[in-house]
């Protein structure tokens, strides 16, 4: 029987009067098994030597999507329109998380939040509401799900183009919030018609990291969608 790599999975973190708990939607398991790998949540561990040694036993990372970045991580108070931040444990977590995975160059895909993450955890910033701090900008989200979509144009010679083989793809929209000041160690790949940052990889093109807006574990029967996936398990299972 062949070994399929095993990939983590960062969850979001609730508090709850009976019971606190740790929630991730199934749509990224099931993306992660249709691309061939083998998904794991990372549980919230308090201790950063203990998670070091369970990250060291999985192939492939993916900073998945949920609440809003909590805008101390890049220097900022709170916006009336960031009324939710994720929760504390959640935000240590992941940053100790994404630590590993930038020292050890662990394979990784950011998406929507997990991107938001990396580039603020790398030193950029974010806006913090979009329809409140951008000019004259697309519609990036509808309700609670996915309904905006629009396109998102990548530079030629990006490892997301490599991967998709076309220069606009169409993408799903859900956030409110958007990369705005770029941490100098990574490189914009894909924005969407106002200039806003759809995806980034890194400037030092050894770490096999790819980070995207939207969610393409909603979108696994598109090609695209199900390509990004299956190039975290190619490169996990290398």
């Amino acid at each position: 029987m062949n070994s399929k790599p095993l990939i983590g999975l960062s969850p979001s973190y609730y508090e709850h009067k009976e019971m606190d708990r740790s929630i991730l939607g199934k749509s990224y398991t099931d993306s992660v098994q249709k691309a061939g790998g083998l998904p794991l949540l990372i549980p919230p561990i308090i201790s950063a030597e203990d998670l070091a040694q369970l990250i060291q036993r999985l192939d492939g990372i993916i900073l998945t999507g949920g609440d809003d970045l909590d805008p101390k991580y890049y220097g900022e108070a709170a916006d009336p329109l960031t009324p939710k931040p994720f929760h504390a444990r959640r935000g240590e977590h992941d940053k100790q998380i994404f630590e590993y995975i930038w020292e050890h160059k662990v394979p990784t895909l950011a998406i929507c939040l997990g991107m938001q993450e990396i580039n603020v955890f790398l030193g950029g910033s974010l806006y913090q509401d979009i329809p409140a701090q951008v000019e004259k900008p697309e519609i990036h989200k509808i309700g609670d799900w996915f309904e905006a979509r629009h396109d998102v144009t990548l530079t030629e010679d990006s490892l997301l183009y490599q991967i998709t083989g076309q220069p606009i793809v169409d993408a799903n929209s859900a956030h409110h919030q958007a990369v705005r000041t770029i941490a100098p160690e990574l490189t914009v790949v894909g924005t969407s018609a106002d200039g806003l940052v759809e995806a980034l990889e890194p400037e030092d093109k050894s770490i096999p990291l790819l980070a995207v807006q939207w969610h393409p574990e909603s979108e696994t029967n598109d090609q695209v969608g199900l390509d990004l996936f299956k190039w975290l398990i190619t490169r996990a299972s290398d």
